[in-house]
């Protein structure tokens, strides 16, 4: 890579060589690329192409899963969040043992023992972890579709600063990736708490459970502030997978 000095000074390609403006300055590089013909026929680019099947079809469950949630994403502004999503079925598909390289399935990685914990150690937001949000222990049972918090405190929340309220929501989404055909998603009522006030108490919240192959249960929350009995959305809260079976 080289800069061009002189008084002519332009941007493109010439006599294969690339010019292109960097922090003020023209750099000058060689023209390259990917050639696509080789891409496809090629022994040199095996890899390449199982590399690009796999991460194709990830990307492809991964929209399939977000579109589900969308609802609460898209109120969460996480950033980033779908390159998240991506990077966790890219995980869970090298767990599939049975498929040759560019074959792996996120289908046939979500039946490992290991699955499970990758799942439910997920973090959404790369930057918050959930735990730092909604620091109390829950269990949850996706055979009764139930989850529980017992000894829940409002005050050791980490609350956004102008919020009065949270709301808490359990939800039960449940999947089927090989056909992709719907998803189903089901949602317990949300409890509501004043953060104005000192709330102790055990949680209990309760969702139907889909016949689906894969079933995902997931909380949710949403902190909003309330002035004169009116609600203003925040665009704040946390989301976390507790649960996958």
């Amino acid at each position: 890579m080289g800069k061009l000095k002189g008084i002519l000074q332009f941007t493109g390609q010439i006599d294969g060589l690339s010019f292109y403006e960097m922090n003020g300055k023209i750099i000058v590089r060689k023209t390259g690329g990917f050639d696509g013909e080789k891409i496809k026929n090629d022994t040199n680019y095996v890899r390449v192409r199982e590399n690009s099947s796999e991460f194709a079809h990830c990307a492809e469950m991964g929209k399939y899963f977000r579109n589900s949630l969308q609802p609460y994403l898209k109120q969460l502004h996480i950033p980033y969040v779908h390159n998240r999503v991506l990077g966790l079925f890219q995980e869970i598909s090298r767990l599939d043992l049975v498929s040759a390289r560019g074959k792996r399935s996120v289908i046939n990685g979500l039946q490992s023992v290991e699955a499970k914990g990758i799942i439910e150690r997920f973090e959404f937001d790369k930057n918050q972890s959930f735990d730092t949000v909604f620091p109390f222990t829950y269990a949850v049972d996706l055979l009764e579709g139930n989850l529980t918090v017992p000894n829940f405190s409002s005050s050791l929340l980490k609350k956004v600063t102008s919020a009065t309220h949270v709301n808490l929501q359990f939800i039960v989404a449940g999947f089927d990736f090989e056909h992709q055909s719907s998803f189903v998603q089901n949602c317990s009522n949300k409890i509501t708490i004043s953060l104005q006030d000192a709330t102790e108490a055990d949680l209990e919240f309760n969702c139907a459970l889909p016949e689906s192959p894969n079933v995902f249960g997931l909380l949710y929350l949403e902190f909003f502030q309330r002035v004169n009995a009116v609600d203003y959305d925040l665009q704040a809260g946390a989301l976390k997978i507790v649960g996958f079976r």
